[in-house]
Order: C-alpha cells, then sequence, then structure tokens
C-alpha cells in the first residue's frame, strides 16, 4: 500500500500543508485546538507517518530567527527594553525548535543590508524599534522575508505588524494620576524624536492636559531621550521653569532616573518639591532613591506575541497587518505625592 503524502493529509483535514506540518512537528499553539485535534484524526485515518527528511527538504527552512538592532541601539545588552524583549522570544522560539541569531547592523546601507540579513540563515525578522525613516523600513516592504515590528506602532499604511505597549493610553493615565493628586504644572521630558514611540506619548500628554483645560507652556516641555543622560540634561531645563513646576513626566524609566538625578545634584527633595514618575517599570525603577512611581509595560509579553506572530507567518505563509497594543498598570511608588500647599 501507497505510503499518504503530508499533502494528502492536509486534504484529508481542510487545512494548509504549513498547518498539517507544525502540528505534526508538536507546534501546536499556533493553531486552535480544534484544528490540532483535526489534523491528528486524518493521520490517525490514514496511517500516515512523516517523512522528516523529506520534509526538512522541502521547507528550506533555517528554523532560525533574526532580532535587527539598528546601529544606534547596537549595545542591547545595555538597553533593559529591548532585553526583556529577547527573553520573550526565546521563550515561545525554544519549545517550537527555533534559534535566535542577533544582528547589529553596522550601517544601514542597501548592501550591508542584503548581506547581514537576506543571506539565507534566517526564516524571518523581529525588527526593533525601528527609527522614523529608516531605510529598513523601506527594506522590509520590498524583500519576501516575514518580519515583524517590535517597539513601534508604524502607520497602517506601511503594512507591518507591530506590537508595542499603548503609549497613549499609559501616558494618559500618568497624567490623570498627576492632576488627581493635584498637580496642575506637569513637565514632560521628550523621548528621541526619531522614535514612533516618542511621539505619541508626547502626544498623549498634550491631548490629556488640554482636555483638563490645562494649557501647556513650551518650557514645560524640554527634549531628553530614553537614557538616564537624557533625562538629567532635560531636568536641568525643567527645573529652571518658573513658577517651578511640581511633577515631571518622563517618556521612560532610564529617561526618569535622569531626572532624579538632576534633582538630587540641585537639592530639590522629590516628592516634597517635585514628583517624578517614569514609563516601562524596569527593575532599576523599584530600586530608585526614592522608588519611581510608572506605569508597567508587559515587555516580556511583547516579546512572545512578536515571536508567535512571526513564527505563524513563517509557519502558515499568512502575512500579517495592524498593530497589538499591550496596556500597562500604574505602579505607585514614593517619587509622586501631592503638590506643596499653595504651589499646584
Amino acid at each position: 500500500m501507497k505510503r499518504p503524502t503530508l499533502k494528502q493529509l492536509a486534504e484529508e483535514a481542510g487545512v494548509s500543508i504549513g498547518t498539517a506540518s507544525n502540528i505534526l512537528s508538536n507546534k501546536t499553539g499556533l493553531h486552535s485546538p480544534e484544528t490540532v485535534e483535526r489534523v491528528l484524526s486524518a493521520a490517525k485515518r490514514l496511517g500516515y507517518r512523516p517523512n522528516r527528511i523529506a520534509r526538512s527538504l522541502a521547507a528550506r527552512r533555517t528554523h532560525t530567527i533574526g532580532i535587527v538592532i539598528e546601529p544606534q541601539h547596537a549595545v542591547f545588552t545595555r538597553n533593559p527594553y529591548v532585553t526583556a524583549v529577547l527573553d520573550g522570544v526565546v521563550e515561545l522560539l525554544t519549545p517550537n525548535g527555533y534559534h535566535l541569531k542577533i544582528i547589529t547592523l553596522r550601517d544601514l546601507h542597501a548592501r550591508t543590508l542584503w548581506s547581514q540579513i537576506d543571506d539565507g540563515t534566517v526564516d524571518g525578522i523581529i525588527m526593533v524599534a525601528p527609527l522614523i525613516g529608516s531605510p529598513l523600513l523601506d527594506y522590509f516592504q520590498h524583500v519576501h522575508l516575514p518580519c515583524v515590528v517590535v517597539g513601534s506602532a508604524l502607520p497602517e499604511s506601511m503594512g507591518f505588524y507591530c506590537v508595542d505597549s499603548a503609549s497613549h493610553a499609559m501616558i494618559r493615565r500618568l497624567v490623570e494620576y498627576l492632576l488627581g493628586l493635584g498637580h496642575r504644572r506637569i513637565g514632560f521630558v521628550l523621548g528621541p524624536q526619531n522614535q514612533w514611540s516618542a511621539h505619541q506619548r508626547l502626544e498623549a500628554y498634550l491631548e490629556t492636559m488640554q482636555a483638563q483645560g490645562i494649557v501647556v507652556e513650551p518650557e514645560w516641555i524640554a527634549q531628553g531621550g530614553y537614557d538616564q543622560a537624557g533625562g538629567f540634561a532635560a531636568a536641568e531645563q525643567l527645573l529652571r521653569v518658573r513658577p517651578r513646576l511640581t511633577a515631571i513626566i518622563a517618556s521612560n524609566d532610564m529617561a526618569a532616573l535622569g531626572v532624579l538625578d538632576a534633582c538630587a545634584l540641585h537639592g530639590v527633595r522629590v516628592p516634597k518639591e517635585v514628583s517624578v514618575v517614569g514609563f516601562d517599570d524596569i527593575a532599576l525603577a523599584g530600586l530608585a532613591k526614592p522608588p519611581l512611581t510608572t506605569v508597567r509595560t508587559p515587555i516580556h509579553d511583547i516579546g512572545l506575541e512578536a515571536a508567535r506572530a512571526l513564527l505563524h507567518q513563517i509557519e502558515t505563509g499568512e502575512t500579517l497587518r495592524g498593530t497589538k497594543l499591550f496596556e500597562g498598570e500604574l505602579i505607585v511608588r514614593e517619587s509622586a505625592a501631592p503638590p506643596q500647599r499653595g504651589k499646584s
């Protein structure tokens, strides 16, 4: 009797060949329980036995995905956000038989992109926080390689599947929390202007303040960054504003730590004289002096979802589009308090 083929099994179960292959390889987490049961039942009825060598050759896969880090993010081990994303990615890859390749680009010239990314060593790419106007975005719009974006919610017209924190909703929550404490003169430390998330966070701050009838003065906003040095530099400007601001929102926790450093240097007591809040709840936030009020971003879950979406595209051939946003949780610690009487 002739041995049944994978194609025959897929037809019997009413699924694609890729879906049938996934389930027979124990990658059941990519599909619904009903689909899994349908494929396994069909395999039992047909007496199907997988030819693993033939399947591997036919698939032409490396079972490796790449994480692309732009030159600006190259020292990723110093970036708590990137390392937490990697933890989530690896957690999903390992049980599904995939390996991880970290691609730290030397530059963004076309020749480098082709030689380092589309060299046949990866089945798909996770792109970490691509910058506004980055050649990477144009490159992945024209290359036939599955891709998922992490850390940036790009415009839908660009055609990517993006996984990110709900920056707008979470900054709004921070502003409303400070307003609820009685603050009205609230400053803002901008993130890098070549990052999509920085623009979204500024927009949320301005919209929420405006909704409460508060006119934001230009000097209440200072250019910082997503690092401690940028937060320190921005705070140096904001602490000179008169009348003095009673609260400062930093675009992420690393910048907030820089704000705390500047306050300590200038003898400004936190939170008695100025409240300081951050964004992400990295490990250092709870160890700061004083411990930092922030919003906890489920960064690990963002990594998990990015890996799940990418493997789904690789294994099924389906192209995903759109954005999945993860909302966070307000974490109240000691760096924020009501303003001093008469100072709001």
